[in-house]
């Protein structure tokens, strides 16, 4: 960015902060004000979290008339920019991904860069460093965090109470597989037909093999697919597809769909973000228990997947003090807890209150201990690469291509979308 530039953002900022914003809400309570929310919910649970943070602030702000637009999640996720695109003045906060997809928005000028508001609100002494990060576009603002979760394994603790220490080393989640296999069930279901699910396959075995630095590289397309240490990713996979880990026919299914599998015995486990228990019935919800991805490598330290969810304000938002309002007291530490608490994820502000959710407290803990964190596939390499680079891991999955084809494909792809010099 040249000096005008830098200069010109300045006065922006400046004229932005001139607003008169710093006016206390109850001195407005003449004036009636109009603030549409774009939302995601994957499941019934959350709908109505999101209903009652909706009455929490309505009850706060009685002078702001909150209305909603309410996409199927898989729908809103792949077509995100055409939404805020076609807009046309119906929604002003779209809740979002942070990370690379985030980035992916603020680049091309579909989101408003609310660093006035972190600068009006303090937020920067409110939220951690890494939430922080995840909302950043270079050194500027596009989003509040509201939280992230752990990903890792849920398994049915009455299925594998004959080899209790599955998940603690690679070769013992390999036997329980093959255990399984031979009662006619699997150790793992996995549904593929969004693909996305696949990828923290990838994600977790270069994680546990490779670590956290080559694991960023790789993804950020610094590193070619050829290389050896992308062959070990697919040689350990193979060896979980070769002792039948998974459920056959995975892109038949989304993974709502694969949830069943567990439900009827079938399957025992699944790798997935802790929001899917929102999904899960409660006969089956109290038999689960959660763990890591199994150790690999010896030695390799411990990074896992924690993605952080957001929300953005689209540049229409810049002069509704209503936008403004939702999102500082969004920040606040009992409004979080209370959203999180039903959405099965973890508040981003430090120090603040634990939650009574066993599975968010094995989460936090995991967290916690994690010699680092990712944000997953799809977040942190551009969409252009990623949706059919997770493409190309279904077809290995399936079998449908080998590794050296694997590699190939995903190799030609970085060279196209990173115009990488041959």
């Amino acid at each position: 960015m040249n000096y005008l530039s830098k200069w010109l953002r300045l006065i922006s900022l400046c004229f932005v902060l001139l607003v008169p914003w710093q006016a206390n809400a109850q001195d407005s309570l003449d004036k009636q004000y109009t603030l549409t929310l774009a939302l995601m919910p994957s499941s019934g649970k959350q709908r109505q979290a999101y209903k009652q943070l909706i009455e929490r602030f309505s009850r706060a702000y009685p002078q702001v008339k909150v209305g909603t637009l309410v996409y199927e999640n898989e729908y809103y996720k792949k077509n995100i920019e055409d939404i805020i695109k076609n807009n046309d003045g119906k929604g002003d906060l779209f809740f979002w991904f942070g990370g690379e997809r985030l980035r992916g928005l603020a680049k091309n000028n579909l989101i408003l860069d609310i660093s006035s508001w972190w600068q009006q609100a303090n937020w920067q002494n409110t939220f951690s460093p890494a939430a922080q990060r995840a909302s950043q576009h270079q050194e500027y603002y596009y989003a509040l965090p509201i939280n992230y979760y752990q990903w890792g394994f849920y398994y049915r603790q009455s299925m594998i109470r004959y080899q209790p220490n599955t998940f603690d080393s690679w070769q013992q989640f390999l036997s329980s597989c093959q255990r399984l296999a031979k009662q006619g069930q699997h150790l793992v279901t996995i549904g593929s037909k969004e693909a996305w699910p696949v990828a923290a396959w990838f994600d977790y075995l270069n994680l546990r093999i490779n670590g956290l630095a080559f694991h960023q590289q790789l993804l950020a397309g610094d590193i070619a697919y050829t290389d050896k240490r992308v062959e070990q990713i697919f040689t350990y996979w193979q060896q979980a597809i070769d002792a039948q880990c998974f459920v056959p026919n995975s892109d038949s299914m989304g993974w709502k769909q694969a949830l069943p599998a567990m439900y009827r015995e079938k399957a025992a486990a699944i790798l997935m973000g802790n929001f899917f228990l929102a999904a899960v019935p409660d006969r089956v919800r109290n038999d689960l228990a959660f763990a890591a991805f199994p150790p690999v490598i010896e030695g390799q330290k411990q990074y896992e997947e924690a993605p952080v969810d957001v929300i953005v304000a689209h540049p229409q938002a810049q002069s509704n003090i209503a936008a403004f309002w939702f999102l500082d007291f969004l920040s606040k530490d009992d409004v979080l807890n209370e959203l999180n608490q039903q959405l099965g994820k973890i508040n981003p502000l430090p120090n603040s209150k634990s939650s009574e959710d066993r599975f968010i407290q094995a989460g936090t803990q995991l967290l916690n201990s994690a010699s680092g964190v990712s944000q997953f596939f799809d977040r942190d390499s551009p969409k252009q690469f990623a949706s059919p680079a997770m493409d190309i891991m279904v077809e290995f999955l399936e079998q449908r291509i080998s590794i050296v084809e694997a590699m190939a494909q995903l190799e030609s792809l970085r060279l196209k979308v990173f115009a990488i010099a041959q």
